[in-house]
Order: structure tokens, then C-alpha cells, then sequence
């Protein structure tokens, strides 16, 4: 992995969420409220963002042959995948998080998923002596 990729992974995927999360118990803190549960909300969010992502990603249960005619569409409209569309050419130097809405939706998810799961388990009290 090049250097430009992994900070922009970097980037959406751990700092991001660290400053998601502070800003989301602080703020729960300033209300009132247990910072723990806003960690958990946030938990449930990202799996929930993560759950969605997998499903537009695969097709859910869909056989192959319900896309075909979408296929078609987005080739004739000139929005398919074989870089004939706006900005194919000149991002391909670009990581895929910098250039991609989803990719970066994915990495911020997982990251937030995974950091919110670990503080859950922390703060919970479920991993002693920690």
C-alpha cells in the first residue's frame, strides 16, 4: 500500500471516528446523559451503516440475472463501470477512499464500528482489570 492510500485510510478510518466518538460523548456529557449510551448509539449506527453497505454492495438475495437490464441502462447512459464515465481517467492516480463515496463511507463505518465495539466492551465492564 502506497503512502497516499494509507493516509487517506488513516484519515477516514481512525481519525475520524476518534473525533466522532469524542464529539459524541462530549456532547452526550454536556446534556446529561451517560456518554456510554451515545458510544453505543453510535455502535448500533455503524453496524447498521456496515449491514446497508453489504447489502446495495451484493445484491442482497438478488440472482445475477435481476441486474442485467440495469447493467444495460447505466452502460447506455454512460455511467458503467469501465471508466467511460466523468473523471475515470484522471482519478486512477487517486486511492479508492478519495475518490469513492462509498469507500469512504465503508472505512469511516468500520472504523467507528470497530472503536465503538471496543469501547462498549471496556466500558461496560466486560473485560475486567482494564
Amino acid at each position: 500500500m502506497d503512502r497516499r492510500r494509507a493516509v487517506a485510510y488513516a484519515r477516514v478510518g481512525v481519525a475520524y471516528p476518534v473525533a466522532s466518538v469524542a464529539a459524541a460523548a462530549g456532547l452526550a456529557w454536556l446534556l446529561g446523559w451517560d456518554p456510554g449510551l451515545a458510544i453505543l448509539a453510535l455502535s448500533m449506527a455503524a453496524a447498521a451503516t456496515l449491514t446497508g453497505l453489504l447489502v446495495s454492495e451484493t445484491g442482497g438475495m438478488r440472482p445475477p440475472e435481476a441486474d442485467r437490464g440495469r447493467e444495460q441502462q447505466r452502460g447506455v447512459l454512460g455511467l458503467g463501470g469501465n471508466g467511460g464515465g466523468p473523471g475515470g481517467a484522471g482519478d486512477a492516480d487517486l486511492p479508492d477512499v478519495a475518490r469513492s463515496r462509498r469507500a469512504r463511507l465503508r472505512a469511516f463505518s468500520l472504523g467507528l464500528f470497530v472503536l465503538t465495539a471496543a469501547l462498549v466492551l471496556v466500558l461496560g465492564g466486560v473485560l475486567p482489570g482494564i
